[in-house]
């Protein structure tokens, strides 16, 4: 993950239903959670550190901060069978090496 302010490198953990729901946990070693994104097509809760707290409410309503967040369920979603996901939203850039 990259921001302007910020370049870490941590562990994912993605999961996803075959109904749409979406988990994502970004974290730095055992015990030390970054991010959990918690998401359907409707309604998303994202908390953390890196979320400056937590927030949930309609995707379309995420705030700047967290929008790159956002995107990330229908980005990994389409991309399932992919080994290097990369996407950019705003002055977020994501790289997933799975």
């Amino acid at each position: 993950y990259r921001s302007a302010k910020a370049s870490l490198i941590g562990d994912v953990v993605v999961r996803y239903s075959s109904a749409g729901d979406f988990g994502l946990t970004f974290s730095k070693g055992p015990g030390l959670i970054l991010l959990t994104v918690r998401q359907n097509e409707k309604f998303v809760r994202v908390s953390g550190p890196l979320a400056r707290g937590s927030w949930s409410g309609a995707p379309r309503n995420a705030p700047v901060h967290l929008r790159g967040w956002v995107s990330l369920r229908a980005l990994l979603l389409g991309e399932k069978k992919q080994a290097l996901v990369r996407q950019t939203v705003g002055a977020d850039s994501f790289t997933f090496a799975f």
